[in-house]
């Protein structure tokens, strides 16, 4: 297998670590292989993933087409699609959990817009969306698209409907109509000379599992150099830079993702987001 980095701009020849940042990334042979922010892929308006403590819709963090080592689910599903709500400082919004977990509405409920296009996600939720919780208690989903889907027309957040009161940012958490990214193209490139393409993350230094070499572990002049120069990259495979403890049961098939890449707020860390395992979480 091997290992990736992305990059975000407009052109091949003109990439940054970071959309909407000028610190340069050289990815030779890159290709598009996705977009951040802004709209999500053609899942349906109703399929949109809503935080399970406000109903608000997640923002669109990425969708990334996945190299073929990567499509660890099954051939047939080439992309996958992350969102975040951010949503650990929020306040609750009454039944909205319960909705989204499938209960049917009361007839309250129902007559409420808001609550009945909650309702309406939980029916139309995507057969392939996984939710995720980190450490604090945040909810983010992954949803694995096949080839069609990834090729369909993008689409808007569903309608915002909020009643009043459900428009503030802090007490409501991040979310797809106040908080949403521009839209930027991500590149794909092959990630080279990484000592730890093909092998699981481990936090052993030099004797880790399988020979993995965590990150600063060494003080070979050669990998010290490397580690400085993929720090802060968003990527598949390889290295991975967790800003505190590595997560366990990370496989090989890891995609570390970096803050603020499509709006995403990892207060200013990382994730590790693992494409064989599920295993997900993030640090600052």
């Amino acid at each position: 297998m091997k290992a990736y980095d992305l990059g975000f701009g407009e052109s091949a020849g003109s990439l940054s670590v970071h959309p909407g940042r000028s610190i340069e990334i050289d990815l030779p042979g890159a290709r598009v292989a996705g977009w951040c922010g802004g709209r999500a892929p053609g899942i349906g308006a109703a399929s949109w993933p809503r935080s399970p403590v406000t109903g608000l819709p997640m923002i669109h963090v990425i969708t990334l087409e996945l190299p073929e080592d990567y499509r660890r689910k099954g051939d047939d599903l080439v992309a996958v699609s992350f969102f975040q709500a951010d949503d650990h400082v929020a306040d609750d919004i009454e039944g909205v959990d319960e909705l989204l977990a499938g209960t049917a509405p009361t007839p309250e409920q129902a007559a409420d817009p808001f609550l009945a296009a909650v309702a309406a996600t939980a029916a139309a939720r995507h057969p392939r969306q996984q939710d995720l919780e980190d450490m604090i208690g945040g909810a983010h989903a992954l949803i694995r698209l096949t080839a069609e889907e990834f090729a369909a027309p993008r689409i808007d957040p569903p309608a915002d409907i909020r009643p009043d009161g459900l428009g503030d940012r802090y007490s409501r958490g991040q979310n797809a109509w106040d908080d949403s990214a521009p839209e930027t193209t991500v590149w794909i490139g092959e990630r080279t000379g990484d000592p730890n393409t093909g092998l699981a993350p481990a936090e052993d230094g030099e004797d880790g599992e399988g020979g993995y070499v965590a990150a600063w572990s060494s003080d070979d002049e050669d990998l010290e150099a490397f580690w400085s120069s993929v720090e802060g990259v968003s990527h598949l495979g390889g290295t991975v830079m967790p800003c505190q403890g590595l997560p366990d049961g990370l496989t090989p098939y890891v995609f570390e993702l970096e803050d603020g890449v499509g709006g995403v707020n990892f207060g200013g860390g990382n994730a590790q987001i693992d494409l064989e395992s599920g295993v997900f979480d993030w640090a600052q």
